[in-house]
């Protein structure tokens, strides 16, 4: 692989782990640009990296949330009283990681904050999160490719 080709898809990864955490950075549109200055033979290594760095960026939050709640502002101490009832279903909870990370409902990022609240096995969490985030950028990029937008041969 190209050094060239290697330098954005890493760069693609730390812009998307700067998205795990600030949700105005769409990964979607960072994937798409990428995907049209590289091989599509690159396209598997760039969805998994970008997995990759979402859910690092995620894990910052969840980190957080789940082992310094003190910290948090007290209208977050609220809620963290409340999430006692969602860590009771943690099957649950998974699933709406992989959902979010997967197609967006429910969104990502609140599913992340109500993971760490309702203290989700990190394991669990990670798992369910990179698979439904590799998913959704696979198919990204099938689609872009598939219409022709992304890579050169």
């Amino acid at each position: 692989m190209e050094l060239t080709t290697l330098s954005l898809i890493v760069g693609a990864a730390a812009t998307c782990a700067l998205g795990g955490i600030f949700p105005w950075i769409a990964a979607e549109a960072v994937i798409l640009a990428t995907a049209l200055a590289i091989p599509s033979s690159a396209f598997p290594l760039l969805a998994v990296s970008c997995a990759t760095g979402q859910m690092a960026g995620k894990t910052g939050l969840y980190g957080i949330i789940r082992w310094a709640p003190a910290r948090l502002p007290e209208r977050f101490q609220r809620l963290i009283n409340r999430a006692e009832v969602l860590g009771r279903r943690p099957g649950a909870l998974t699933g709406s990681v992989l959902s979010g990370a997967a197609v967006g409902l429910p969104p990502l990022y609140v599913v992340t904050l109500a993971a760490g609240l309702a203290r989700l096995s990190l394991v669990r969490f990670l798992v369910a999160g990179l698979l439904g985030s590799a998913i959704r950028y696979a198919l990204v990029l099938w689609g872009a490719d598939a219409v022709g937008l992304g890579g050169f041969s």
